[in-house]
């Protein structure tokens, strides 16, 4: 038996997809299968409960990353924003002693000369510390970083960034009828920095800021791509050949808190880059894209910041995995102003613990050959590719952010995003879900507002009812509605709970909900009178319902409720409500944030 070869399961039949979906039918009673296990992604791409080999899409290649990054593992890159040279120096030297391996300025481009920024670099060994600046149109800027790279003798070998984003200045506020001549003037002064800064990466292709505005995944993929092909174009036009032009392009992409996703995004990034390098001419050995993977700023909320961390720990893991060169991770309190020096520990050290505990990096594409992701990296290219095409087919990406078009769609998908949200189908935690009132708010130094596209971030249309009940909490007492808690705790407790979790959301806080099984219609009526809250919601089982709710509803509107609330779907019991005074039937699946704006109003807020 020694060289036998022994198949644990060879005795047992192997079950066809019908037997299995078969029997899940089986379990699920009569529910549809299609909704109850298959979700859809904001694209529109249905994502099944169970893949098998048949799945796995055919013939296609995958580019592995590049090599150093599994040599080294990933660049952590730390963003900084502070305007005053000598804070930045410091934190950039604490960085980079505990563990960063390259620095992305944000707060300069406008306004440092060179001196400035030497001062604020100073002590970095910028031959092995890069410094990316965040993606901008200034010309200014970008030609101070390079002086400073060349007065310091690391010129050539230097790995910097230096941030130039002509066609992201629309994004950023720019006039569209001038993207033209900021296009030319950018590469023009890319292409003259590439002799005496050869390894640096000039031009910076920015998808992030698409997404931050309320983009979907495809969306941001294909205009990124899109304008990488632009931006190939343009340096041909100033003699500029496109493996040169390749090697100076950098790309930014926004990693999610779905970490299946952010895989397959990035994955199907490097994909579609190495395909537009083919058509090209350029050699395989020249087509390796190099991405920075930017946490999502859309994703992190104001309220329950600490719920970040978490968000930020998946979404860098999935940019890891996915093969993204360097990663940012933004501050858990990004959300609340300019962070601090714990706010950039925690983030630093996210990737840390991703890169030297669990050795994410080590393996060229841990995520390679699984049948789920292959398929979803498929999907998405080739969702991403159709839009690449129709860009081309409108006269490039500079005409379609010229036109408007871009814009447009990203309100289109924010407003489906926006509708997913206040189902909460896309649940919010710590915000629409699962709220503490009783969080202590974090302050941090504010920013100014940024010009061009929103950031819309997923928290802030609760945040914004949060902020109104604290204004009148502040203003007086804190926002209550009365809960007639009908039966004994086991009876009503899954609907109380459900809904005084749910009037968090917006601030305010249930009472009544200790009732233990004595409160009848009459006792409802008089401690609703007594509780000084103009909206009352009536919670129990559907059996109490039955038997109680009708009568208690009318002995609610008789002492003066302004609004009814039932907790539940009333069923068979929908007319007799009606006519005994219920308004509202709060259950799983309404459109809860216009629910609480509307109780807002009955309440005064």
């Amino acid at each position: 038996m020694s060289g036998a070869h022994l198949d644990l399961a060879s005795e047992f039949p192997e079950p066809s997809r019908a037997e299995w979906t078969a029997a899940v039918e089986k379990v699920l009673r009569g529910r549809p299968f299609d909704k109850v296990l298959v979700t859809t992604t904001r694209d529109g791409l249905d994502v099944q409960p169970l893949y098998t080999a048949a799945d796995a899409p055919e013939g296609t290649v995958v580019v592995a990353p590049r090599p150093d990054r599994i040599a080294h593992g990933w660049d952590v890159r730390q963003r900084h924003e502070t305007a005053d040279p000598a804070a930045t120096n410091r934190a950039v030297l604490e960085d980079l002693e505990r563990g960063v391996t390259s620095v992305e300025l944000a707060a300069p481009p406008a306004g440092w000369d060179r001196a400035t920024l030497a001062a604020a670099l100073d002590g970095v060994m910028l031959d092995l510390a890069p410094v990316a600046l965040s993606p901008h149109h200034d010309v200014a800027a970008a030609q101070v970083l390079a002086d400073h790279l060349v007065a310091a003798g690391v010129a050539g070998e230097s790995r910097c960034w230096l941030g130039l984003d002509p066609f992201g200045s629309v994004a950023r506020g720019a006039e569209a009828g001038s993207l033209t001549d900021v296009v030319d003037e950018t590469i023009a002064v890319a292409a003259a920095l590439l002799d005496p800064s050869p390894s640096a990466r000039t031009v910076t292709v920015d998808g992030t800021r698409y997404a931050d505005a309320g983009a979907t995944e495809t969306q941001e993929l294909g205009w990124t791509i899109a304008t990488g092909i632009a931006t190939l174009r343009a340096f041909e036009r100033h003699g500029v050949d496109p493996a040169r032009a390749a090697d100076t392009i950098g790309f930014r992409l926004t990693a999610g808190a779905d970490q299946f996703t952010t895989i397959a995004v990035f994955r199907a990034a490097r994909r579609m880059w190495a395909r537009v390098l083919d058509a090209c001419g350029v050699a395989p050995d020249r087509s390796a894209m190099a991405v920075q993977a930017v946490t999502s700023r859309s994703m992190y909320s104001r309220r329950d910041p600490w719920v970040n961390l978490l968000r930020a720990t998946t979404a860098a893991l999935g940019a890891g995995v996915g093969g993204a060169d360097a990663v940012t991770v933004l501050p858990f309190d990004d959300a609340l102003g300019v962070t601090d020096g714990f706010g950039r520990r925690t983030a630093r050290n996210t990737q840390l613990l991703l890169l030297e505990e669990s050795h994410l990096a080590r393996v060229v594409d841990p995520a390679g050959g699984s049948w789920f992701v292959e398929s979803l990296t498929d999907r998405l290219a080739r969702a991403a590719w159709d839009i690449v095409q129709r860009v081309d087919r409108a006269g490039g990406m500079a005409s379609v952010l010229a036109d408007g078009s871009v814009a447009a769609a990203i309100d289109h998908a924010w407003h489906e995003r926006l509708g997913r949200l206040a189902t909460r189908r896309d649940p919010v935690t710590g915000v629409s879900e699962f709220p503490d009132l009783g969080e202590a708010e974090l302050d941090r130094p504010g920013r100014g507002a940024e010009p061009g596209l929103p950031v819309r971030r997923l928290a802030a249309p609760f945040e914004a009812l949060r902020d109104a009940a604290d204004r009148a909490a502040a203003a007086g007492d804190r926002p209550t509605v009365f809960l007639a808690a009908l039966g004994d705790l086991a009876t009503h407790t899954a609907r109380s709970t459900w809904i005084t979790n749910l009037l968090a959301v917006a601030g305010v806080v249930a009472a009544g909900a200790e009732a233990d099984g004595s409160m009848s219609p009459a006792e409802a009526q008089a401690r609703f009178a007594g509780s000084g809250s103009p909206v009352a919601v009536v919670c129990s089982s559907d059996g109490v319902y039955a038997e109680q709710a009708a009568a208690t509803a009318t002995a609610l509107k008789e002492a003066g409720a302004v609004k009814v609330v039932l907790a539940g779907a009333p069923g068979d019991l929908r007319d007799e409500l009606d006519r005994a005074g219920v308004d509202e039937y709060w259950h799983v699946g309404i459109d809860v944030l216009d629910a609480l704006q509307r109780l807002h109003g009955d309440l005064g807020i």
